[in-house]
């Protein structure tokens, strides 16, 4: 930490060290205690959650504060959808809700939608809600036409096609990837050498943790 504050200023950028703060993330973080880091004699926070390009990154990477966040943010949209529906044309109540809802639940979908389904119910469930009150449709209409109707997916699906869309990048236009990418995923025929039909798929090592299995490179790897 100390030389990323003097790389700050001999290339003369400053660090906010008032809204610096650090979190311990790992299967056994809870434990660990009695940090005391400083940059430059500022004592820095240590916190379980903290706001990242408009993304809320909690220590135990389950994202529910960012879930929750979303959710509180969308739910405002329930009454106003209510007042509109029938006031507007269907073309552009669709537009209203790829502009106010689908922006939000597609931004950062890739990592924050990567938990465990009791987390995102409720953000899945609102989006629902929305979606049925934008169309007007009974309570009896299927979850699926909503989204037919409107060509998208829900929230667990649309984080499985944006994890497919970096691996189409990553197979066909990695250049345009950033470099920390450039080696990410591994190929069977790199880890042996048999003729197999499979030796072009990416190779995915055991994992036993629900952690493990929730990793991009693991999970992209499965898609």
């Amino acid at each position: 930490m100390a030389q990323l504050f003097e790389w700050f200023s001999v290339n003369r950028l400053s660090l906010n060290l008032d809204k610096t703060c650090y979190s311990v993330s790992g299967p056994s973080h809870k434990d660990v205690k009695g940090y005391n880091l400083y940059i430059n004699g500022k004592f820095i926070q240590n916190v379980e959650c903290c706001k990242y390009l408009g993304i809320l990154i909690d220590s135990d990477l389950k994202w529910q504060d960012h879930i929750n966040y979303f959710h509180n943010k969308l739910i405002k949209f329930t009454s106003i959808f209510y007042k509109i529906r029938t006031k507007l044309p269907q073309e552009v109540l669709r537009m209203i809700y790829f502009a106010f809802v689908h922006t939000h639940i597609l931004y950062g979908v890739e990592v924050s939608a990567n938990t465990t389904p009791n987390h995102l119910s409720k953000l899945i469930v609102l989006n629902n809600k929305l979606l049925r009150i934008l169309q007007n449709k009974s309570v009896k209409t299927h979850n699926i036409k909503l989204y037919q109707t409107y060509s998208t997916l829900p929230v667990h699906l649309l984080h499985n096609y944006q994890l497919l869309v970096f691996i189409y990048k990553y197979v066909h236009q990695r250049t345009k990837l950033p470099a920390v990418f450039c080696t990410y995923f591994e190929e069977n025929k790199s880890v042996h050498h048999y003729n197999t039909r499979q030796k072009d798929d990416f190779h995915t090592n055991v994992v036993q943790s629900e952690m493990g299995k929730r990793a991009v490179k693991y999970k992209g790897s499965k898609l």
